[in-house]
């Protein structure tokens, strides 16, 4: 009995290791826009108002992954479309912007305004969100106490 639940232990580590080397499974990329207010599309589907983050799925171990194309519409018309490679694993951020020769850029700025200050209200609530995410405040709300006199919860 007791080789036995050696032999399940064993099993049951491998597997987990087995699971943690086996590394990341997809990638993400966070679309902004440059000015901001634009709506980003996938094909014809919308993905909503920039910024907006998409997560990708990995092909295989240690292979690119090609993000959809993915088009910035302005207010104006003004269109420009983007797609790159990913490593799995990667957060990243990338900026498309307005096409210099499109035409209307006034209404393009004067829409991007009201995105301005949701995007800075958007970044702080993203800020927060991280720091009651982290090790810290975790052991804060879990009966820690506040450490050093930091306290990440607020």
């Amino acid at each position: 009995m007791k080789k036995m639940t050696s032999t399940l232990a064993l099993a049951a580590s491998c597997l987990i290791l087995a699971g943690c080397a086996s590394g990341p499974q997809g990638a993400k990329l966070t679309y902004e826009t440059s000015p901001p207010g634009a709506t980003l599309y996938e094909g014809s589907q919308s993905l909503g108002i920039a910024p907006v983050t998409k997560s990708y799925p990995s092909a295989g171990e240690g292979a690119q992954i090609r993000t959809a194309e993915v088009t910035a519409v302005w207010p104006s018309g003004a269109k420009t479309t983007f797609w790159t490679f990913l490593k799995p694993g990667d957060d990243n951020v990338t900026t498309l912007s307005r096409p210099a020769n499109a035409p209307n850029l006034q209404a393009d700025l004067d829409n991007a305004q009201q995105y301005a200050s949701a995007e800075e209200r958007l970044k702080a609530q993203q800020k927060r969100d991280q720091a009651r995410a982290s090790a810290r405040c975790q052991a804060q709300t879990t009966g820690g106490g506040v450490v050093a006199g930091v306290d990440d919860c607020k």
